[in-house]
């Protein structure tokens, strides 16, 4: 059998790319785990069932703010792995970073680009002085894969890769289950607003006007940095970071989800819309190639106005049955059928 290698950027914490991860690993059970950084207990599963290698960053780095700090040695990090010299096939699942291993020459490499910034280059201080060589590493390091395929179209056309085979990515559609007709009590009594990807800024200035307007707000994500804000605001919900399972319980109640978080693939606007109930995110190339009907998209800066009083009065007209077919398109078996089919091809 031949021995198998899968790739990753980090194991830091649960999200959209681990659960993608997951999907791969089932295709090949008995696989090894390479990656930058891995934060032992963070992802748990049958992820930290399989022997994992890291690269010395791993001391270094437990949060993706710490990745960030230590960007400018990614580059020799990624090449300092080590692979097993009994490796016969790497998978690299990239978010911008681990596409950079090296290879020796027998080895069948097959690169899924899921995004190309997992996070940002910094824009302050003397680690920016490293960004021109980060990039270019990053680039380079493309020439090193025959088989690539990518998240988006829009990545495929910002990387101007046009021979890259476009797969696109799924979520966790059994989390977010469907209330039928019969059993909804069609109250819709809060808006439900995701502080992923929300600065404080940002949050304060969205919530102040949900609630000037009359509505109630109810919050989910990591809110440590937003929380004061409105801690003694009756109109204002704190509902903590939790599982899917439990953001869809409060979507069937909403009047509109508010997903801002940006990213690779709107995972959390597609719950959202499996749930029955329009979303709104914010205008980027991305969320417009992925997202149809059922979808508001806003410019914080620009049209909030706008936004808001259209989607406060239409939030009744939509069929649900029509936006949970919506999301539901981007399901788990599509998915692992395309990615499958890809890491078929004849190797390079």
């Amino acid at each position: 059998m031949m021995k198998v290698a899968i790739a990753v950027d980090s194991l830091l914490k649960r999200d959209e790319a681990v659960f993608l991860l997951e999907l791969v690993l089932n295709l090949f059970p008995n696989s090894e785990i390479y990656t930058i950084a891995h934060k032992r207990g963070g992802i748990l599963g049958q992820i930290e069932t399989r022997p994992i290698i890291s690269s010395f960053l791993t001391h270094k780095v437990k949060t993706v703010e710490d990745f960030q700090k230590n960007l400018w040695l990614s580059p020799s990090a990624v090449k300092g792995i080590p692979l097993h010299p009994s490796i016969e096939k790497v998978i690299v699942l990239s978010r911008g970073f681990i596409h950079g291993l090296k290879f020796p020459e027998h080895v069948q490499r097959y690169l899924y680009l899921i995004e190309w910034d997992m996070v940002e280059l910094p824009k302050k201080g003397w680690r920016k002085f490293f960004n021109p060589y980060v990039e270019e590493f990053k680039f380079k390091s493309l020439k090193n894969y025959f088989n690539i395929a990518v998240s988006s179209e829009t990545l495929k056309n910002e990387l101007e890769l046009p021979n890259a085979k476009v797969i696109y990515p799924t979520f966790r559609t059994e989390e977010y289950p469907f209330v039928k007709d019969e059993d909804h009590n069609f109250e819709f009594d809060h808006h439900l607003v995701y502080t992923h990807g929300l600065t404080r800024e940002e949050f304060y200035r969205l919530v102040s006007f949900i609630i000037s307007k009359g509505d109630l707000v109810r919050v989910m994500g990591p809110d440590e940095h937003v929380k004061s804000l409105f801690v003694n605001s009756p109109k204002v919900d704190f509902a903590g970071d939790h599982c899917e399972a439990t953001a869809a319980m409060y979507s069937h109640k909403a009047k509109v989800i508010w997903d801002l978080s940006g990213g690779f693939f709107p995972s959390k606007a597609f719950g959202a819309l499996c749930t029955g109930r329009p979303v709104v995110v914010r205008d980027t190339k991305i969320n417009r190639e992925f997202l149809p009907e059922g979808a508001y998209f806003v410019e914080l800066d620009k049209n909030l106005e706008e936004v808001f009083t259209k989607a406060n009065s239409e939030f009744l007209s939509f069929d649900r049955r029509s936006l949970r077919r919506q999301g539901l398109k981007w399901n788990e078996r599509l998915f692992k059928s395309k990615i499958a089919q890809f890491l078929e091809r004849q190797a390079d």
